[in-house]
């Protein structure tokens, strides 16, 4: 083992600081040998230079001076802990003595106390350990039983990430529903171009057009899906003024009903453009304000005699993508709402496989403030979801602007660069383990790393993403050309 340093001063049971004889990186992992229970991984978790250059003397310092400054290279560590002869991950009871040597961690240890396993029958292959050959595989039942948040900067790469992400569910043949607001997700059924990078992670190019299906409210816009569309019939007045976006149903639920039945009473095969024309017969303001809204319903389109059926639309082991590019916002709020609802209440009469429910710029769908039509059954399934095998994965670039009840729930959390600090604070917040070190590594992580909490990990660490497998369909346009 290379000796890096010693530690020196107060040692506590969970950290210790040391002096580094060679230099290493925030965030490298290190060992001490514990005189009770041999090798202990540790983490260093923040770097500094200690030095007897004052600002008096650092203004007349010369170039034939440097060689005089007395320095040192400090360092703070976490204990990440050893495995018992029971298997379990566990701290030092004693603190470490000061002066004991520090080595950096050999791969081996590195694996066995964070549980990096390879080819389990229920990993996704995402990365590897940064810095290191080691792979980097989450647990699929952890990622649909407790949830998944993708967080991210505006081009913070969350979208590729998710890629890779969905790449590996759909060789695991797990069902997926993919909310896709820009239509990004498309490009997963065509391989990607073979780069260097791709020998070392062992990524083969591969599409999954076989298992992928997509629907659109608009397909002249997006030619490349199906038309979706929900079934008058089957919505019951309560949904329809889901779609209406009216929430207050002791004023309008009664006289919505009563449209109704008075026009399926004389046709039974009824159009949204018969509940319009009964509705402007109506008087007063609750009259004008449901003729109104049915308006908007039949111009959406979204109602007609005959909606997608759930067994079109959920298909086990294959992703659905719902391509909602060119849609209007409020729009794609009630196909959102419809879909999370079908989805949540068939998954509780268990007539769907248990399925992965993914919702990209998510903090426009459950938002922190104000509200959106399918904020409340996205919150419902973020508590509840788990109990059915309904699994919830939202993606946004702001996290501040996401529900927290959402945000909380998620378990797993895999975290590219972000800066913002109001989006840095919701995120400490929300996990466990978090260290004031990893906050900071969080605003300077390059391109392509991420942090990963939860997904069968006992510890947050960091991750390489592996290259796409499939073609990524989330690239920014040129303004100018290069």
């Amino acid at each position: 083992m290379e000796e890096v340093g010693r530690i020196f001063g107060d040692v506590g049971l969970g950290q210790f600081q040391l002096s580094l004889a060679h230099p290493v990186e925030r965030g490298d992992y290190l060992t001490v040998i514990d005189e009770v229970h041999g090798k202990v991984l540790c983490q260093l978790d923040d770097l500094k230079r200690k030095s007897d250059l004052d600002l008096e003397h650092a203004g007349a310092l010369q170039p034939t001076d440097e060689g005089a400054i007395h320095e040192s290279l400090l360092g703070a560590a976490r204990i990440v802990g050893y495995r018992d002869p029971q298997g379990l991950v566990k701290i030092p009871s004693i603190p470490f003595r000061p002066g004991a040597h520090v080595y950096l961690a050999e791969e081996p240890l590195i694996a066995d106390v964070l549980g990096l396993k390879h080819h389990t029958n229920s990993g996704a292959y995402v990365g590897m350990l940064r810095n290191h050959n080691l792979k980097v595989e989450l647990d699929i039942n952890q990622l649909v039983q407790r949830h998944v948040s993708v967080l991210a900067k505006t081009g913070g790469g969350k979208s590729y990430l998710l890629g890779v992400l969905i790449e590996e569910l759909l060789r695991h043949k797990v069902t997926c529903v993919i909310i896709d607001p820009h239509g990004e997700y498309g490009s997963l059924r065509v391989p990607a171009e073979k780069n260097g990078s791709n020998a070392r992670f062992g990524v083969e190019s591969q599409g999954f057009a076989r298992q992928i299906q997509e629907y659109s409210p608009d397909v002249s816009l997006n030619p490349s899906a199906k038309p979706l569309t929900f079934s008058l019939r089957s919505t019951d007045p309560r949904e329809l003024l889901v779609f209406m976006g009216l929430t207050n149903l002791k004023a309008y639920l009664a006289p919505l009903k009563q449209i109704i039945e008075n026009v399926a009473t004389a046709n039974p095969d009824f159009t949204v453009q018969d509940l319009v024309r009964a509705a402007s017969v109506g008087e007063g303001a609750v009259a004008e304000t449901l003729h109104e809204r049915l308006e908007y319903v039949e111009q959406t389109k979204l109602l007609g005699p005959k909606g997608t059926s759930l067994a079109e639309l959920v298909k086990a082991g294959e992703a659905t993508l719902i391509n909602l590019r060119g849609v209007a916002p409020d729009v794609q709020e009630l196909v959102v709402a419809r879909i999370a609802t079908t989805l949540f209440e068939n998954r509780k009469k268990n007539k769907i496989p248990p399925l992965f429910l993914v919702i990209e710029e998510a903090h426009n769908f459950a938002p922190q403030q104000g509200t959106a039509t399918c904020s409340r059954i996205l919150k419902n399934i973020a508590s509840e979801g788990r109990k059915f095998g309904l699994g919830l994965c939202a993606v946004t670039q702001r996290a501040a602007r996401i529900d927290k009840t959402v945000l909380s729930q998620c378990n797993t959390q895999l975290i590219l660069q972000v800066t913002n600090p109001l989006d840095l604070k919701a995120i400490a917040q929300s996990i466990e383990g978090l260290t004031p070190g990893m906050t900071d590594m969080i605003q300077s992580l390059p391109v392509g790393v991420a942090l990963v909490t939860g997904g069968g990990y006992h510890t947050p660490l960091f991750c390489e993403i592996r290259p796409r497998a499939t073609r990524h369909g989330g690239e920014s346009v040129q303004i100018v050309p290069a």
